[in-house]
């Protein structure tokens, strides 16, 4: 390690070691172009000035190399479904009950035994490491110092351990299954050791989609997964299970013994369904857009997956929140938390675990401004008295 990044890393990983402030070393293969490019992440520690969240993503395209930020911020096919996950939240409005008398507005809520400061976690994303050089250790950490819960990705760049360090905060682990039982069981082992609390399984990439970004970057990850060692940068889409049936969902839960929500679910009768296989919780994804193209926005189809659930698992949802206003919109329509992706990776890039922080801090007082302008007083109270919504766009599914 030469010695101005030594000095960099101890001078910034307050309270993490430094073993876990690096990203792991590069491929020993000679990387091209594009894989260069996307590896010389931003390295600054900052406090950061948010104004709104929509406009970090701009900012941090000036530091995020071109290859690591197409495949942070792009999606598939022509992208309509990103774009529809923000724009569906404009279509629902706040109907607002003024005269309550509240003075405050208070944003903690219990998450399957979790007590947070916020309804607000972090969504599993991969390879921190192409938005900063402390990567998922610098994401953990300013989520935990915001007071929320962190989802740590099993295609990370730091391992499952070295981000359960970071932040003393509440964590889940989210899992790519790998198709090697043993494997797989060695990974689930590994996260329950970790104190990772609930296990959360994506159960929408049964093939690879068309990010076309990536394809015109000519992108592939130089970067190692922490949790797969030996595995190149294609992700180790080879050694993952793409045929997932129920038995796996009861093989995880019969592994670790500790609550399993699938990630993915975008109808009524899956999030059923889930519940009788046992699972704790479900979290309304269409990953963002980056998936399958052309699937409804993941606000659209919450009603009716709320309404299905009846309360008896936890629902979170994630896809297009950038407002204050938007988490209430969630709530009020059956969700119990929100899940944010991109934004926590634009604010590492921009601020290292500061600008993690920042982000969560910027995004909770927009949701209390809400709360208090709405006139809720706790998130228990936001309800579907709160909103409006136009029936023809939020039709069954």
């Amino acid at each position: 390690m030469d010695r101005t990044r030594r000095d960099f890393l101890s001078a910034t990983a307050a309270a993490v070691t430094l073993s876990t402030a690096l990203p792991a070393a590069l491929p020993t293969s000679q990387p091209t172009p594009a894989q260069s490019n996307a590896y010389a992440a931003p390295t600054e520690i900052k406090s950061i000035d948010i104004i709104n969240l929509r406009e970090l993503e701009p900012e941090a395209q000036k530091l995020i190399p071109a290859g690591g930020f197409g495949y942070i911020s792009s999606a598939a096919g022509d992208e309509w479904t990103k774009r529809e996950n923000e724009a569906a939240f404009k279509r629902i409005t706040i109907v607002p009950r003024y005269l309550t008398g509240y003075q405050e507005a208070d944003r903690s809520t219990n998450l399957l035994g979790s007590t947070v400061s916020m309804p607000i976690i972090v969504s599993a994303m991969a390879a921190h490491g192409l938005a900063h050089v402390t990567a998922e250790v610098g994401s953990a950490k300013g989520t935990g110092e915001a007071g929320a819960l962190y989802t740590a990705g099993s295609l990370s760049t730091n391992t499952m351990e070295e981000i359960a360090l970071a932040s003393a905060g509440p964590k889940w682990f989210q899992i790519y299954l790998p198709a090697d039982r043993a494997k797989a069981r060695e990974i689930l082992d590994r996260a329950k050791a970790a104190g990772y609390r609930a296990i959360i399984l994506t159960i929408d990439t049964a093939v690879p989609s068309n990010r076309e970004t990536d394809r015109r970057n000519r992108f592939r990850s130089p970067l190692p997964l922490g949790n797969f060692p030996g595995e190149n940068g294609a992700y180790g889409a080879a050694v993952l299970k793409r045929d997932l049936d129920w038995d796996d969902v009861e093989f995880i839960e019969k592994t670790t013994g500790l609550p399993v929500l699938l990630k993915g679910v975008m109808s009524p009768e899956l999030a059923v369904t889930a519940v009788q296989h046992g699972c704790r919780g479900i979290q309304v994804s269409n990953h963002g857009g980056r998936q399958l193209d052309d699937v409804a926005a993941s606000i659209t189809v919450l009603p009716r997956i709320a309404d299905a659930v009846h309360g008896r698992a936890l629902i979170v949802i994630d896809g297009g929140i950038r407002r204050g206003q938007d988490v209430f919109k969630a709530l009020a329509l059956g969700a119990n938390a929100v899940a944010i992706g991109r934004p926590v990776l634009y604010g590492l890039a921009l601020g290292g675990w500061m600008g993690v922080r920042r982000v969560f801090e910027h995004l909770d007082g927009e949701l209390e401004m809400t709360m208090r302008l709405a006139g809720a007083r706790t998130v228990g109270e936001i309800s579907r008295r709160y909103v409006t919504t136009p029936p023809e766009s939020f039709a069954a599914v």
